[in-house]
C-alpha cells in the first residue's frame, strides 16, 4: 500500500493541535478536498466513532465511511477510511520548543475502478502528497491565527 509521511512545526502547543485536528467542523477547513462530513456516530471522536465523509480529486467525487482508530489527547489521531478511496490517516503531534512538531501518515489504494476514471497512478501519488503538504500549511494556518 503506497503511503505519505509529511511534517511540520506548529508555533502552538500540542493541545491547541489536537483539538483543532480533532473537531470535525474544522475537517473541510484544512483538508482541502474534502468536502463534506456527517453522520458522526460520537461527538467525542473515540475510538470507533463513525462517520461519512465526501471527497473530490480532480473533479471526481468519492466517498465512503470513516472511522476513528484511535484518539491519545494531544499526542495522536488516527482514521481508516472505507469506499471508493480507501486510506488510513494517522497524526502525531510531539512538543517542541514551545510548539508542535505534526506529522501526518498517510497509507491509501487506488482501487482499479479510481485508476480507470483517473488513468495514472503516479498523479495520484503526487496529488495525494500535496494534499498531505497542504493539510500540514493549513493546521499550521489555523492554529497559529491570532
Amino acid at each position: 500500500m503506497p503511503s505519505i509521511s509529511e511534517k511540520i512545526i506548529i508555533n502552538v502547543p500540542p493541545e491547541k493541535v489536537f483539538r483543532l485536528i480533532t473537531n470535525t467542523d474544522n475537517w473541510t477547513e484544512y483538508v482541502t478536498s474534502l468536502t463534506d462530513i456527517d453522520n458522526l456516530s460520537s461527538p467525542g471522536m473515540e475510538p470507533g466513532t463513525t462517520f461519512r465523509w465526501e471527497y473530490r480529486m480532480l473533479g471526481v467525487k468519492f466517498n465512503g465511511t470513516g472511522r476513528v482508530t484511535e484518539n491519545v489527547p494531544q499526542k495522536a489521531f488516527g482514521m481508516k477510511m472505507e469506499g471508493s478511496f480507501p486510506l488510513t490517516e494517522h497524526y502525531t503531534m510531539v512538543p517542541v520548543d514551545g510548539g508542535t512538531e505534526m506529522t501526518v501518515t498517510v497509507e491509501y489504494e487506488i482501487p482499479n475502478r479510481v485508476l480507470e476514471r483517473i488513468a495514472n497512478s503516479r498523479l495520484v501519488e503526487k496529488l495525494n502528497k500535496r494534499e498531505a503538504e497542504n493539510v500540514l500549511a493549513k493546521v499550521k494556518l489555523l492554529c497559529e491565527e491570532v
